[in-house]
């Protein structure tokens, strides 16, 4: 008799575990909260890359918007977003206190458009996309600018309130085909009249001024400088004079690689620089694929110029004559698999 109550204590447990163990495993775990997709970086920035569109055309941006939970949703959501004035003021201080020159700088309006302000998460899906309208015709990108997004509070969902689930920081970066970080290991940077000794920077960052031209900052003027602006070099990519197709044996048969070269124009927007071109500046583009990655082309630049340029801000009673000569280079990977381009090249 005793064996017998204790089996039956034990099924009755039993059955009270795995029924308690079946009506959890149906039922939602969470609480569901809305939250926008947007990972930072060391910066506490999002970056995203949006190709820079000439004559002032629209680039979207589909901004992810996410419910959590444990189930498939089951409801429609409509999630009010907008943008948020007031994160910016207390990161940049955090971060850079008195230097406000490297402040982040809230996106001007004329440079976006919201087409709506809210975003829909259909039943039966965990994502939204909120589309946000670019055009960066005229973007002067010596500053940095962040478009602050945020989720705005609504009774009909629970707002994400872990840190950065809310907000989204977006650190705009327009691009075209010859913007990034090249290598100027190459580039000699000799003062004065000095022919022998030299100095260099190990990279010089390019950032978009239109669709065919760059910017950088002039011979070794360090690109955190508070003048830095005084230093700013375009770089115009024009029309390749010479187009030669590659015949790559590790390219797919419907992969075309090509060899480009052209002309370069230098130019300087600040007179003081008595910025002064010698000979010709030239462009140079290769491509192949990669041997273990054949979905990846690799496209090499060369950049290969001569200038004499002044520096007259960096004291006040000197003027600081400097000679730069030699080559700049910059690799840019492409995966042939993604379609969307600001995601398909490696960053």
């Amino acid at each position: 008799m005793k064996d017998f109550y204790s089996y039956l204590i034990i099924l009755c447990c039993a059955i009270f575990i795995f029924t308690g163990c079946n009506d959890e495993w149906e039922d939602e775990l969470y609480t569901r909260m809305v939250s926008l997709k947007a990972p930072i970086n060391r910066d506490d920035v999002s970056v995203i890359y949006l190709r820079y569109n000439p004559n002032n055309e629209v680039v979207t941006y589909k901004l992810p918007v996410i419910v959590s939970g444990s189930q498939t949703n089951g409801i429609d959501y409509n999630v009010k977003v907008a943008v948020d004035n007031d994160t910016l003021n207390a990161l940049n201080f955090d971060k850079y206190t008195e230097r406000r020159d490297l402040y982040y700088k809230q996106l001007p309006e004329n440079f976006y458009e919201l087409p709506s302000q809210t975003c829909h998460i259909p039943k039966g899906s965990d994502i939204g996309y909120f589309n946000i309208d670019f055009r960066f015709s005229g973007i002067d990108l010596v500053d940095k600018w962040v478009l602050p997004i945020t989720i705005l509070p609504d009774a009909s969902y629970h707002t994400n309130t872990y840190k950065g689930r809310q907000k989204a920081l977006l650190w705009v970066m327009p691009f075209n085909d010859y913007s990034g970080v090249y290598n100027a290991g190459s580039m000699y940077v000799y003062f004065g009249d000095n022919t022998t000794k030299y100095m260099t920077a190990s990279t010089r960052e390019t950032r978009v001024v239109d669709e065919n031209t760059i910017f950088f900052y002039a011979g070794i003027t360090e690109e955190l400088a508070e003048n830095r602006g005084d230093f700013k070099i375009k770089c115009e990519f024009l029309d390749p004079e010479e187009v030669t197709q590659i015949d790559d044996p590790n390219a797919e048969d419907d992969m075309n690689l090509y060899l480009k070269k052209g002309k370069l124009v230098l130019s300087a927007e600040n007179s003081d620089l008595a910025f002064e071109v010698i000979g010709q500046p030239t462009y140079e583009i290769k491509e192949e694929v990669d041997i273990d990655r054949p979905h990846i082309i690799k496209r090499f630049y060369t950049l290969t110029m001569e200038y004499k340029y002044e520096d007259s801000v960096s004291s006040n009673s000197m003027v600081f004559p400097y000679h730069c000569k030699g080559t700049m280079l910059m690799q840019r990977n492409i995966s042939t698999l993604i379609p969307d381009e600001d995601q398909a090249i490696f960053w």
